[in-house]
């Protein structure tokens, strides 16, 4: 038999799916595991217990968790809840609450961004709303965004000639309409144009029903059947200029090369308005060659679902009437979306292509990158976004899941593919100067598989550049990412009660802080994951030396049977025995010394190994019988980890057994028994106690011996 030494010391491929399990020839085989639950692993190439979860308030009825961040130093949890929007510090404590009119359903479909002190939130069924704070952050408000002018869309507009007071931009214009003229032989009519004709009873007026021209009206025929209409011309009982009504009021004339905002109705002949950009002439604009424009966003035709800001513009995307629609505001004013052509004005851009185009997201990245149900294309120019030279091109053709944002990390961009199972990647090609999308979850597909997909995502930056998820079970997943070192590591964590939403924001200290919203037994939490805690929804009680001791709190109640306790004075850790729940209170076996306590969840941290495999391929070694004699664990500031169940002693033979364990930092030798194969391999590391937990490498001894 051979005797050989193997060390495991990188972990950066994390846990892999079952269907990758004998592919011996990859590294990630050799970087990966089994299984990684409630561990991160880390880029420089350990693995480590996750931290616990800190209960900071209690927020009944809430949906989801967004967040609001002008600075490190100033930074605010929104959580949403049915008509209203509580906002919170970091601490969990309520600054303000505000009505909305986001129900439940709506909470979950809400699309945001976020631009300084203001917070632009898009819902198709509603209209666009932006919640600001002022400088000082003493005042906030959510209130309907308010379009100086808002995106436009031709109308139905009267065939008939009108005439402009003014022409100069600033100043207040009348519209005329002209009295309809007589019929004429040679001029090509359009359907809904009036004139009028003598007849033998009088002036009759007509209206087109079909584009004609050379056809006299007639008013229709009799033979002997009866009367036959006018194929061509209605009669109407129009007899002056009918061309406005109240209703025009906030409509936009386009005539003669200007813009005109109708703001007051004076007849059915008359409008006033204000000249928006200068008109080149003020005579008369013959029939059809002038338009009536309107808000594209009603209640009738849809509001926007996607928004960003890109340039000093507010970017706008996809309505229920104009799904493929983008919408770029006036650079530096992003009320206003008067379009022309003029370089910093507003302008629309259309999303085409061969599959589904509707706009669900829209992100920045060398451009405004528009994620559509089918594809994911990109809104760029040579020199600033202008008018002139806005160029869509389609990028790769996967298509996003609607409910998903995609994040930024580093320079690319995260999606969750329309399956809901899939993580891909888009990024800036040089080779092909173009956007190029790669998938995250192909080792590890079985994740979000086995978890109902991919609810929500965000990203912590700092310290370990992980990104966050919570699946549609409930549960956590993460992905620690980092192109430059090639970690590409999942995990899987359970955090106990149901994850609902979840969210990072910065600090002064560097390390980015993560919140979750977990309901527990019908409780619903705002928690944060802090490293250092070694239970979930874990909070700092004071012990009641009673004879026994005792600890109280509404949270034991909550937590039921899963709640454990520790102590930890930052020399010693270790985990108190629970000796009776009842109710909200606890009785613990602890010492008259200890003053303040942990109370949380208890949870476990395991990582489960890969048969070891020295052949290259396409040579194996997996048919041979081999024995794992020892192993030899690499811990940092670790006490007590259980290999295979059996725990591991921290204590040496010159330290006292009866005083409290210290983290452990070195190795330690485990003794390993009987003969394995590659299918049956069991080599299971873990931490079941309220104590550290992380390993720096794992060298196995053994034999391989033939069959």
């Amino acid at each position: 038999y051979i005797k050989i030494n193997l060390i495991k010391n990188n972990f950066t491929s994390g846990e892999l799916s079952k269907k990758i399990w004998l592919r011996t020839d990859l590294q990630q085989y050799k970087n990966g595991l089994k299984e990684a639950f409630n561990v991160l692993p880390i880029i420089e190439g350990g693995i480590r217990k996750r931290g616990g979860t800190q209960a900071i308030a209690q927020t009944a009825d809430a949906v989801r968790i967004l967040p609001f961040t002008l600075s490190h130093s100033q930074a605010f949890i929104l959580v949403f809840k049915p008509n209203q929007i509580d906002i919170l510090d970091p601490e969990g404590v309520i600054i303000k609450s505000l009505t909305t009119p986001y129900t439940a359903t709506d909470i979950k479909e809400l699309n945001y961004c976020q631009n300084r002190h203001q917070f632009y939130i898009a819902h198709p069924k509603h209209p666009l709303k932006w919640l600001r704070t002022s400088e000082d952050l003493t005042n906030w408000s959510i209130d309907d965004f308010q379009y100086a002018v808002p995106p436009l869309e031709e109308i139905d507009t009267p065939s008939i000639a009108v005439k402009p007071s003014e022409k100069a931009t600033g100043k207040k214009a009348i519209l005329t309409a002209s009295l309809y003229e007589a019929y004429d032989n040679t001029k090509r009519y359009l359907v809904g144009d009036v004139c009028w004709y003598v007849m033998p009873v009088g002036r009759i007026y007509f209206r087109a029903i079909r584009i004609t021209q050379g056809n006299v009206p007639t008013g229709g025929t009799l033979d002997a059947t009866g009367p036959i209409p006018d194929p061509n011309w209605g009669v109407t009982s129009v007899s002056q200029a009918d061309a406005f009504t109240a209703a025009d009021v906030n409509k936009f004339a386009f005539i003669n090369e200007g813009i005109i905002r109708i703001d007051e109705f004076i007849s059915k002949s008359e409008v006033r308005g204000e000249i928006l950009l200068k008109l080149s002439t003020d005579i008369e604009a013959i029939a059809n060659s002038w338009t009536f424009k309107q808000d594209i966003f009603t209640s009738n035709l849809g509001y926007p679902k996607a928004v960003t800001v890109y340039q000093q513009r507010l970017v706008l995307g996809g309505t229920t009437s104009y799904p493929n629609y983008v919408w770029f505001s006036r650079v530096g004013d992003v009320t206003n979306f008067l379009p022309t052509v003029s370089d910093g004005d507003s302008f629309t851009v259309s999303a085409s292509s061969d599959q589904l185009s509707n706009v669900l997201h829209l992100a920045q990245s060398r451009g405004v990158v528009v994620f559509t149900g089918g594809s994911e294309q990109s809104i760029s120019a040579t020199t600033t976004l202008s008018p002139t030279n806005a160029n869509i091109v389609e990028s790769t053709a996967y298509g996003i899941t609607e409910s998903i944002r995609p994040i930024k990390v580093g320079s690319e961009l995260l999606f969750v593919q329309k399956s809901g199972e899939r993580l891909r990647s888009l990024i800036y090609d040089y080779s092909v100067d173009s956007l190029v999308s790669n998938e995250l979850t192909v080792l590890a597909s079985h994740i979000a598989k086995d978890h109902g997909g991919f609810k929500e995502m965000v990203y912590q930056q700092e310290p370990d550049s992980i990104v966050w998820f919570v699946m549609n079970d409930g549960t956590i997943s993460s992905l620690t990412l980092n192109r430059e070192q090639s970690v590409n590591s999942w995990s899987q964590h359970n955090i106990g009660g149901q994850a609902l939403s979840t969210l990072t924001l910065p600090s002064v200290s560097g390390a980015d802080r993560l919140y979750f919203l977990v309901n527990r037994n019908g409780t619903i939490q705002l928690e944060q994951l802090k490293e250092g805690l070694l239970l979930d929804s874990v909070i700092k009680v004071p012990v009641q030396h009673n004879k026994p001791c005792i600890v109280q709190d509404p949270l034991i109640s909550i937590l039921g049977d899963e709640i454990a306790a520790y102590f930890n004075d930052g020399e010693s850790i270790y985990s108190l025995p629970i000796l009776k729940r009842e109710g909200n209170t606890l009785t613990i076996d602890c010492e008259m010394s200890v003053g303040d306590i942990y109370i949380g969840r208890k949870f476990t941290a395991r990582i489960s190994l890969f048969p070891p495999e020295i052949q290259g391929s396409p040579a194996t070694s997996s048919p041979a019988l081999f024995k794992i004699n020892h192993i030899n664990l690499y811990l940092y500031e670790t006490i007590n980890p259980k290999v295979n169940g059996e725990m591991v002693e921290m204590k040496q033979f010159t330290e006292n057994v009866l005083e409290a364990p210290k983290p452990y930092t070195g190795s330690k030798r485990v003794e390993m028994n009987g003969w394995n194969d590659f299918d049956n391999f069991k080599l299971i590391i873990e931490q079941d106690e309220p104590l550290p937990f992380h390993i720096t490498a794992v060298v196995l001894e053994h034999n391989f011996n033939d069959r």
